[in-house]
């Protein structure tokens, strides 16, 4: 009978109620209990503990499943990604190193994307990162041009901060070299003035076509027409690289009116397993507030988070905002999104009108900003349990975090970043100050409730990976970068799950495995008490369940 009921777990069916036990459970103290079992029916969690004890009090007929020697721990909550970027992303050229990993390679790749689709029509990528080619030189667009002709060319950097266009995308927009860059942006041009077609930050909303269709990371105002159906198709595509990486909630971190329909189209078809929270971009903030919309309005399935702010660029290419200059070019400091007077009226309007407030924040010179516009916003409009957010909190000062361990702002990082672009950022800030970005542990120490999150597609989707690096804190090329910022195995799931759901004010119905929440939990493959560091992103999923339904393994 237990082969059999196992049999129907495995494949991804529906299976209440059911019990898993024969390993060990992560309490809500973020311990493991040993020989535990978790009780689940009807969607919730029934029963957690000594697995002798559950036994008696499920009913006959409860699908038992031996985890053998595994782990239960909470759903992974992923408190800031892209999926629609990373569904996108499954369509686009992929040019992350070391698959591309020098100009010539960027350049194949795009002459065999063009001859595969018609004239005129746009060619799109992303991940470029050329910091890690031999020569680190940036590509231009006169790379591309003799391979493309006749389709515009767009590839975003690793980023999702800059993107690297061809002539004919900017003869599309209109865009010469007496064009302006932009507030919070710049088009790169060559000694001679002349625009390489690298577009830095806001400037590539003036060329390309839509933020989603490449994947970018600026803030957008287009308008042109989503396709609702293929964006549809791309959150049906990420979710099933999300539940086999044990996501179970996930932060769109940036949401506009071309996104919003494809999620509701999701819902309607039924189509939606993973639980979606959706941050709004800024410049939606008055028709929002227009219609009396605001952080928490939604269902389980489909809600409306925190408002996306943006205050500066990115930390690997040179545009998060410093108050010391950047090492290669002592004389940049980054790029700042808003004047300190519209980003306080900003987020005094949106914290006035009920919302959560999620601000992008990479250098200590915009993260001083940020505080600043809450702290005032506190003092002009006192909320208690207001929750808001520092989106990726590069590199904070020990002051700064004593700030926001003052004010109740909640930092959500992203440690994956450390290995996937940690030599860049030695590159652009040395190694001393690349080694204190994103001070993990001091900020655990101090009882900050850091949420740790993947802003796939920029870096992996997948939570161990995330978690791993944040163990490690090692790069790509296994240099150690801030060892003492390592935080355990223990902290780090906590971050990924409690932490996370905490920041969505989620904590009384996900994150942790207690009775009567919501029956989502992850079986790993392995006793999480005898992993080793560099051994945690290999650990199996051999179980991802939502709402009380096995969503993987997927059934056939």
């Amino acid at each position: 009978m237990r082969q059999e009921r196992e049999s129907m777990v495995a494949a991804g069916q529906a299976a209440e109620p059911v019990m898993f036990v024969g390993g060990s459970v992560l309490t809500p103290a973020g311990r493991l209990q040993k020989d535990a079992g978790v009780y689940l029916r009807d969607g919730r969690i029934r029963a957690v503990g000594a697995a002798d004890e559950i036994h008696g009090a499920v009913p006959q007929g409860t699908a038992v499943v031996d985890i053998d020697g595994g782990t239960v721990v909470p759903g992974f909550v992923d408190a800031h990604c892209h999926p629609l970027s990373l569904g996108s992303s499954l369509r686009l050229i992929d040019a992350r190193y070391p698959a591309v990993s020098s100009v010539q390679d960027l350049v194949a790749a795009i002459e065999a994307k063009a001859a595969k689709v018609s004239p005129g029509a746009w060619v799109r990528g992303r991940n470029l990162d050329y910091d890690k080619f031999p020569d680190r030189r940036m590509p231009t667009r006169w790379d591309l041009d003799p391979v493309s002709p006749q389709n515009p060319v767009a590839v975003v950097h690793v980023s999702g901060h800059f993107a690297l266009v061809n002539s004919l995308a900017l003869e599309l927009a209109g865009v010469t070299d007496s064009e302006p860059d932009p507030q919070g942006g710049r088009l790169v041009r060559d000694g001679a003035g002349r625009l390489t077609g690298m577009l830095l930050d806001t400037a590539m909303q003036r060329v390309l076509p839509s933020a989603v269709d490449v994947g970018t990371h600026a803030p957008s105002h287009n308008t042109y027409p989503a396709p609702v159906d293929e964006l549809a198709e791309d959150l049906v595509a990420v979710q099933r690289l999300l539940l086999a990486a044990g996501v179970t909630t996930v932060v769109d971190a940036q949401v506009t009116s071309r996104d919003m329909p494809a999620y509701l189209e999701a819902r309607r078809r039924g189509a939606l397993r993973v639980r979606f929270v959706c941050m709004y971009l800024s410049n939606h903030l008055e028709e929002l507030q227009a219609v009396g919309l605001a952080t928490g309005l939604g269902d389980p399935w489909l809600s409306i988070g925190p408002l996306k702010v943006y205050s500066d660029g990115a930390l690997s290419g040179g545009t998060a905002a410093f108050t010391e200059g950047y090492q290669n070019d002592p004389a940049d400091h980054g790029k700042i999104f808003w004047p300190q007077e519209e980003l306080d009226a900003i987020v005094g309007r949106a914290h006035r009108g009920g919302f959560q407030v999620g601000i992008h924040a990479q250098g200590d010179q915009a993260i001083e900003m940020c505080l600043d516009a809450f702290a005032r916003a506190l003092l002009e409009s006192p909320r208690v349990d207001h929750r808001h957010r520092l989106e990726h909190l590069g590199a904070p000062t020990r002051r700064q975090l004593e700030r926001i361990r003052a004010l109740g702002i909640i930092p959500v990082c992203q440690p994956r970043l450390i290995y996937e672009l940690g030599e860049n950022f030695i590159a652009s800030l040395g190694l001393e100050r690349a080694a204190a970005l994103m001070p993990l542990r001091t900020e655990f120490e101090m009882g900050i409730p850091t949420a740790l999150s993947s802003d796939a597609a920029v870096a992996s989707y997948r939570p161990l990976d995330n978690i791993q690096a944040a163990v490690e804190r090692r790069t790509m090329g296994g240099q150690d970068l801030g060892s003492n910022e390592r935080i355990e195995l223990l902290q780090a799931i906590r971050g990924y799950t409690w932490n996370s759901a905490h920041s969505l004010f989620r904590e009384n119905e996900l994150g942790s495995l207690e009775p009567n929440k919501a029956a989502d939990l992850v079986v790993l493959g392995a006793d999480l008490a005898a992993v080793h560091s560099e051994e945690i992103a290999q650990i199996p999923i051999r179980y991802t369940v939502v709402g009380g339904r096995v969503e993987y393994p997927f059934g056939t």
